[in-house]
């Protein structure tokens, strides 16, 4: 065979393992995920159900509800998400364009008040790009947080 055969062939079994299925994506993203959280004492579980909705539930040690409750495990917001496949539109030169990667729009959730404080899950409600995704480990991220076009905003989560 010649070299141009090759190369052809090379390209073509390249793009072919790189072309991801939203439903592939979607059947790893589905289950509960701990959030490596650094702005508050608690913790956040995210769960992603096969029916396109995200709960997330919150443990803040010592902190109440605006009704008095503990916030032990409370399921605080609930949005939907959904998955397109995406060009990667940056990198090198011999990525760029090239590959294919999963991207996750995230949309209905609210401003979580509680006693003393609050936390805005409405930052959330944009395009993350699921930059690494297996059956332990996932990481979004984002350059539009607040609705605002910026820097890289980045999530990282263990599966539970």
């Amino acid at each position: 065979m010649s070299l141009k055969t090759h190369l052809s062939l090379f390209c073509l079994v390249v793009l072919l393992y790189s072309c991801q299925k939203a439903a592939s994506v979607e059947a790893k993203m589905t289950g509960k995920w701990e959030r490596v959280v650094f702005n508050h004492n608690g913790s956040e579980q995210w769960i992603f159900t096969s029916d396109s909705k995200i709960y997330i539930m919150l443990t803040l040690p010592g902190a109440q509800t605006q009704s008095g409750a503990n916030i032990d495990g409370d399921t605080v917001c609930v949005g939907s998400f959904a998955i397109k496949i995406t060009h990667r539109t940056d990198g090198t030169f011999l990525n760029k364009n090239m590959f294919k990667v999963p991207a996750i729009t995230i949309s209905g959730f609210t401003n979580y008040k509680y006693s003393g404080s609050n936390l805005d899950f409405t930052a959330y409600n944009t395009e993350w790009q699921v930059f690494k995704l297996n059956t332990k480990v996932m990481i979004l991220t984002t350059e539009m947080y607040n609705g605002i076009h910026g820097g890289l905003e980045e999530r990282e989560f263990y599966k539970k």
